[in-house]
């Protein structure tokens, strides 16, 4: 062996001592993070909540240069082996979605101390150190849009207004969407002295795009004039039969304008939460190292973690008053004025 590749060898033996002596945190630009998604579900393409949390993972994965792996199934039962099964692949953060992921996650976090995680959409109910929540004042958003929906209804001129809305699941995340509706239209009786009444339940399924539809034929049948859909799969059938029969419809976590283009020309709003902004923010403190393990990420319409979408086809009928009410009540509701009833 000559003298280069005597040196050669030896500067690749060298390199390869000290990159196995450092940590990943010490040579960053040497190591690719590995991410996890997991979700229940049939796809990630839901065109509202999964969609955006992927889309949020993927603006980071480009950003930051991640090696991102996705993993949904309709499976109730193997939570805790589909989250420790990326554990044992020393993945180094994994994203649960939903509030289903909780206990696996309370116990994951305590089994793999070095391996950071997020949960979505529910505050984790134990504190972990290694653990971030990310949760969203939902309620905030669904007041003024129930304001609005009541204030729509109440313009068909058929002296018995109503709006109404299909839930998914009477869970909490779901519940505080549905409910503080209720409060809007309320506050919007209380402000004009009218009488629009509220319909709606739960299908007790996300994934169920024909029972949403049911039940949203049924809201119609009762004199609802506008739908809220909310929950995948089964708040999308609930927009779907609203369009079929003529009614205006409100999207969910995502401006479903864009998401789900067959009903857009029927969408007076969504009421948004920001899943891609808030995951690409806490990954993004997880890559640069301001991760802070035991804390919840709160997005609410202060922070801008929650808006109503623009009102899009249908920007010119909606009365200025109205629109003028709607940030009055946004900016009561940051100030602690008005109450959105959650």
């Amino acid at each position: 062996m000559n003298r280069v590749s005597i040196t050669v060898c030896a500067f690749f033996l060298f390199a390869l001592t000290i990159m196995s002596a450092c940590k990943k945190d010490d040579v960053p630009q040497l190591y690719k993070y590995k991410v996890a998604m997991l979700a229940e579900g049939n796809t990630f393409n839901d065109l509202s909540f999964l969609q955006d949390c992927k889309l949020g993972l993927e603006n980071a994965k480009e950003e930051f240069d991640l090696e991102v792996e996705y993993n949904i199934s309709t499976s109730t039962n193997d939570y805790q082996e589909r989250i420790n099964s990326y554990c044992n692949l020393n993945y180094d953060l994994v994203i649960a979605i939903g509030y289903m992921w909780n206990d696996a996650v309370a116990n994951a976090a305590t089994a793999y101390p070095d391996t950071e995680f997020i949960i979505v959409d529910t505050e984790l109910s134990q504190t972990k150190n290694n653990v971030v929540s990310i949760v969203f004042d939902v309620d905030e958003v669904a007041f003024p849009i129930g304001f609005l929906s009541a204030w729509w209804a109440d313009t068909q001129g058929d002296g018995d207004a109503k709006i109404g809305y299909v839930g998914a699941m009477a869970i909490p995340q779901i519940r505080q969407f549905a409910e503080p509706f209720g409060a809007g239209a309320l506050h919007y009786n209380q402000q004009y002295g009218r009488n629009v009444g509220v319909v709606g339940g739960y299908v007790g399924d996300f994934f169920n795009p024909n029972a949403g539809k049911h039940m949203s034929d049924s809201l119609i049948s009762l004199g609802a004039d506008v739908i809220f859909g909310l929950g995948s799969e089964t708040g999308n059938g609930a927009l779907l039969k609203a369009k079929e029969l003529g009614k205006v419809c409100i999207g969910v976590d995502v401006d479903q304008y864009y998401s789900f283009p067959e009903v857009a020309d029927k969408l007076l709003s969504s009421a948004m939460k920001k899943l891609d902004n808030a995951i690409y923010t806490v990954v993004g403190s997880f890559v640069d190292k301001t991760f802070e393990g035991g804390t919840v990420y709160n997005g609410k319409l202060e922070n801008e973690g929650v808006d109503f979408a623009p009102f899009h086809d249908y920007d010119d009928l909606v009365a200025d008053s109205i629109k003028t009410k709607l940030e009055e009540i946004k900016s009561g509701i940051i100030q602690g004025e008005i109450s959105t009833g959650w």
